[in-house]
């Protein structure tokens, strides 16, 4: 069971990677906050799987919870900045 949780932590660094991508890359700002939010909750996921790797999942989900709140409103902060500077050009 453990190299299935293995397995999938890989996996989801590899989109986190991919998602990278479209955060250095991206056309429009609004793309790169897209982008942002993809690695937030993919690291929520992954913080998860640690927990089950390490057999201590109840620290896990309390650090998830944190990180989630904290990703969350950073998301928010920056998608309403940038929308009232109008930084939506390429």
């Amino acid at each position: 069971m453990n190299t299935y949780f293995l397995g999938a932590a890989l996996a989801l660094a590899v989109a986190m990677t991919l998602s990278l991508y479209r955060v250095l890359r991206g056309p429009t700002t609004f793309d790169r906050l897209t982008g942002l939010g993809l690695i937030g909750t993919k690291t929520i996921v992954l913080l998860v799987l640690l927990g089950f790797l390490t057999d201590r999942v109840e620290i896990f989900v309390d650090i998830t919870l944190a990180y989630g709140l904290i990703s969350f409103i950073g998301s928010v902060v920056l998608a309403k900045y940038f929308e009232q500077k109008g930084a939506d050009e390429p």
